[in-house]
């Protein structure tokens, strides 16, 4: 037998040696457990004192135990060569532990006995008994492996071979050499069975390895049968497989020569890509040929240029941007020289057209002269980089922009976070980049109160339901700043429509809106009593007579005028007079405390609005108290004046539903208590107000429409420039076959209280119309007219087909028309009336705002309407001179400039105010000064006479 084969002989019967030990291993355990047992027992029932050692023997046995347990899941893997070596530490481990325990254990059973009990001898006995065997049992399931019996026996006997040195006497000596002798004799026993046990397994193996030869050589001999008769089978299998190979030889023949085919389509295919690639981006290859002096340019059509190397280069040197010539040619001697790893430039060439591009550059050197270095050859491409350019300059003019404009620029993420801010906004908020920057779009913002966090709650909801939010509205910012802000930001959207990012614009309005409250309180109230002035004085009698939110049923309005002002003021001076007026303004305003308004109007003319109700039922009760209250001396420049006043009273609705109708009432009360000296009371009387009767002034009206018994006069409206005649005013008149001329305030009011207003309306635009084609036809194709329009008219819905009947039956432009709406008109039905004011902006008819400060007058009008032309009343054209009135004249005329409006002033009498108005800039002039209203006869003739005042 070889080497060889007996050192594997060996392995494989040592590896037979640890599987019966794995498996006699448990019967070894059991064993051992039963001996523990039956000591313990013993030991109990002899030495009932000495718990300890029960105690002792109790636990070993436990652990003896708990690895009998454990030998179960190492017999599953018996088997396995590579988890028995494993095993094979654990069971020398167990072994080690059991004879470890036995030597502690016979040790303190040794020791803790004391030796003046009888029982000793037994104990020894018994201790003798238990060793010997556990000995036999080691001997008996132990030694296939010796090593795991010597770790067994040698650390159980170790401590009796101790005791014979330490605690021998001359009575146990027989003791010991006895069982020195069975030591020996284990010992030999044990070696003795191993080498049989290792004889054994040494037959085992080969006498099973014989089998497994055998076996072998049957099944070898199977086999080769088997190969046999397959061979046979492959044979027949090979020969119908060639000729079936030959067939699909050529099948893939034809395949192959169709691929190659397909190929080379797609080869060319992916050229024409790659060449539309290139001339998509703008690039152009190119290879220089330094030694031979040639450069290739590769084109977009792939078609290939070759041009003499001095001749291109030179045109290329020539067409180089003088700037960029020096850089240039430094930069390819850089590279042709070996300093630099790749050429790199970007320079200005010189195109046909004569524009200049910007070009880049990038070549390498791929051969030199391995004796010189001098570069032989060179490639590269050149790409046209001039849009990028223009791009990238668009971005630093953006920035620019950003940085420098002059309102706040900021941008959100989609989670409304700030991730850019400007300059301007870093001011405006008082917080720098960034502090903003990752902060939420309201989380700088004081939001203490409910009422404002609903607020920026809302804003958040629109901007993420809307993408888009613009207002204006008070912030106070964490920073200590207080503005009012104007806002607007939009959300920016990708390909996909969904939100990536919102930009927003800030405006501080701070100072535009302290600016509009000092002109809301020039507008609203006198700087010289602080008492609301005329102009508020109608809109908030316009709302009390319109407004559902107010439930006045009745009102009383009371006009005041101080007796003998004029002369007062004349006898002593403007300031004393002014004196006065402050004074009786205070009166007035703590006598009539429970009054709904009290007005300082012009000049000396006060009024007081009171409601008419059960708590306060008599106003004749609350007119003696003024009187009352100027019977108190006024005390002005230390001197003593007693002022008296003219009341006159009208009641709404009694006297009237109108604001005009109820003020006219009332002016005429207070005019006749002036005509009874002053001092006084009067009440407007109905049977004054009228000459006609309800009933037949509406039979008249209707007769007057049929009978064609309207006129139109016109008013010329003057350009202050140039001082042409702009155009004119239509204004109606009745020609009544009884009572001749009858004006409009005699049946107007009337008209409007009934359906007759809008069919009268129509017969003037029909007569307009029909006026204006016969000046058309005269040569006069310019001219423009104003048709006055009322509420009744716009909210019937029948005024754009009213226009397009006029526009359609007379030939006419609609830049020949101008309606004149009143405020009055504007408030109600709010969306309705946009959309018609548009559809006639459509028309290119102009659309002017009538008297103009004297009703609702809100400025949201001017900017939601598409209002052309702002009428101021004759109202405030009258009072020119008084330094107040003027302020206010003032104030429209800029406001309207600065909306981008036309100016026309109406009512205008005297040079002064022409004078005046033209200081002011005020585009338009209308009046008696230039012209009372034009019968249509006339009007050919003053045109003709007048082309220029």
């Amino acid at each position: 037998m070889s080497g060889l084969q007996e050192e594997y002989l060996q392995h494989q019967t040592k590896i037979e040696q640890l599987r019966l030990s794995i498996q006699y291993i448990r019967w070894y355990l059991v064993s051992l457990i039963l001996l523990c047992l039956i000591s313990a027992i013993i030991f109990f029932c002899y030495f009932t004192s000495y718990i300890t050692n029960f105690i002792w023997s109790i636990g070993f046995t436990i652990l003896t135990l708990t690895c009998l347990l454990f030998v179960p899941k190492l017999l599953t893997h018996y088997r396995d060569i590579h988890f028995i070596k494993k095993t094979d530490l654990v069971l020398q481990g167990i072994c080690l532990a059991s004879g470890i325990l036995m030597g502690i254990n016979i040790i303190v059973l040794h020791f803790s006995l004391p030796d003046t009990l009888i029982s000793v001898s037994d104990v020894h006995i018994l201790i003798a008994l238990f060793i010997t065997s556990a000995h036999i049992i080691g001997l008996t399931f132990l030694t296939q492996q010796p090593r795991y019996f010597y770790l067994l026996f040698i650390p159980s006997t170790v401590p009796l071979i101790i005791g014979q040195f330490t605690h021998s006497q001359i009575t146990q000596l027989p003791f010991y050499f006895a069982y020195n002798l069975a030591f020996v004799a284990t010992l030999l026993c044990a070696y003795a069975t191993q080498r049989n046990y290792q004889k054994i397994s040494q037959l085992l193996f080969k006498n099973k390895q014989l089998v497994q030869v055998a076996e072998q050589h049957t099944q070898w001999a199977e086999e080769l049968c088997v190969q046999l008769q397959q061979e046979v089978n492959k044979s027949k299998d090979i020969e119908a497989q060639l000729q079936f190979n030959n067939h699909l030889l050529e099948q893939k023949v034809r395949e192959r020569t169709y691929d190659l085919t397909k190929m080379n389509e797609r080869l060319e295919s992916h050229h024409h890509n790659l060449a539309f690639a290139h001339e998509t981006a703008g690039i152009r290859p190119w290879d220089w040929d330094i030694e031979k002096q040639k450069l290739e340019i590769t084109f977009f059509d792939q078609q290939k240029q070759t041009q003499n190397t001095p001749l291109h280069l030179k045109s290329i040197l020539e067409r180089i941007h003088p700037n960029d010539r020096k850089l240039f040619d430094e930069r390819l001697k850089e590279h042709l020289e070996g300093k630099s790893d790749h050429f790199n430039i970007t320079f200005r060439i010189l195109r046909r057209n004569g524009s200049w591009r910007w070009i880049h550059d990038v070549g390498r050197v791929i051969s030199r002269d391995p004796k010189t270095n001098k570069a032989l050859r060179m490639v590269g491409m050149t790409r046209d980089i001039h849009q990028e350019k223009k791009d990238q300059e668009h971005l630093r003019l953006s920035a620019i922009v950003l940085e420098q404009a002059a309102e706040g620029i900021f941008i959100l993420d989609e989670k409304l976070n700030y991730i850019e801010v400007n300059p301007y906004y870093e001011k405006l908020t008082g917080f720098s980049k960034s502090e903003l920057l990752s902060q939420q779009l309201f989380n700088i913002t004081i939001n203490q109160k409910l009422q404002q966090q609903q607020f920026h709650d809302s804003i958040t909801q629109q901007l993420l339901k809307t993408g888009e939010y613009m207002g204006q509205f008070d912030e106070k910012f964490t920073s200590g700043k207080s503005v009012y802000l104007w806002l607007h930001i939009n959300a920016v959207k990708d390909d996909y429509n969904q939100i990536i990012n919102y930009i927003g614009f800030a405006r501080d309005l701070t100072d535009q809106k302290r600016q509009e409250q000092h002109l809301s309180y020039l507008k609203n109230y006198d700087s010289l009593t602080h008492l609301p002035n005329r102009f508020y004085y109608y809109n908030q009698l316009h709302q009390y007579l319109v407004n559902p939110s107010y439930s006045f049923k009745n009102l009383a309005l009371i006009r005041i005028n101080i007796d003998r002002f004029r002369a007062f003021n004349e006898f002593l001076n403007n300031d004393s007079g002014d004196e006065l007026l402050k004074q009786f303004a205070q009166r007035l305003r703590l006598t009539n405390i429970n009054a709904i308004l009290v007005a300082y109007l012009n000049g000396d003319d006060f009024a007081i609005i009171y409601e008419i109700s059960p708590i306060h039922p008599n106003i004749e009760q609350y007119c003696q108290n003024i009187l009352q209250a100027l019977n108190a001396p006024f005390y002005i420049d230390e001197q003593e004046y007693f002022i008296t006043a003219s009341i006159g009273v009208a009641c709404f609705p009694e006297h009237g539903r109108q604001i005009d109708h109820l003020n006219n009432h009332a002016e005429q009360a207070l005019s006749e208590a002036k005509r009874l000296g002053g001092n006084t009371i009067s009440y407007y009387c109905n049977k004054t107000t009228n000459p006609y009767k309800t009933a037949d002034l509406e039979q008249e009206l209707r007769k007057a429409i049929q009978n064609d018994e309207f006129v139109v006069y016109y008013q010329p409206k003057i350009n202050l420039n140039d001082k042409s005649i702009k155009g004119f005013e239509a204004l109606i008149r009745w020609q009544h076959p009884e009572k001749g001329l009858v004006m409009p305030n005699m049946f107007i009011p009337f008209a409007e209280r009934s359906s007759l207003i809008s069919d009268i309306g129509k017969v003037v635009l029909d007569k307009v119309g029909k006026q204006l084609q016969e000046w058309k036809k005269a040569g006069y194709a310019d001219v423009r007219v104003s048709v006055n329009i009322v509420a009744q008219q716009i909210h019937r819905g029948l005024l754009l087909s009213d226009l397009d009947e006029v526009l359609d039956t007379y030939h006419l432009d609609g830049s020949n028309l101008e309606l004149e709406i009143t405020e009055s008109a504007l408030l109600d039905n709010t969306d309705n009336v946009k959309k018609l004011l548009h559809s006639i902006k459509e028309r290119n008819i102009s659309i002017a705002l009538d008297d103009f400060g004297t009703g609702y007058s809100s400025l949201a009008y001017l900017t939601e309407y598409p209002i052309d032309v702002l009428k101021i009343d004759r109202a405030f054209v009258l009072k020119i001179g008084d330094q107040k009135q003027e302020a206010i004249v003032n104030a429209m005329i800029a406001m309207g400039k600065s909306m981008g409006l036309k100016l026309v002033a109406e009512g205008v009498e005297t040079k002064e105010q022409v004078i005046y108005l033209q200081k002011q800039q005020c585009d338009f002039l209308q009046g008696f000064f230039f012209s009372r209203p034009l019968h249509p006869n006339q009007i050919l003739q003053y045109l003709q006479t007048n082309t220029h005042i």
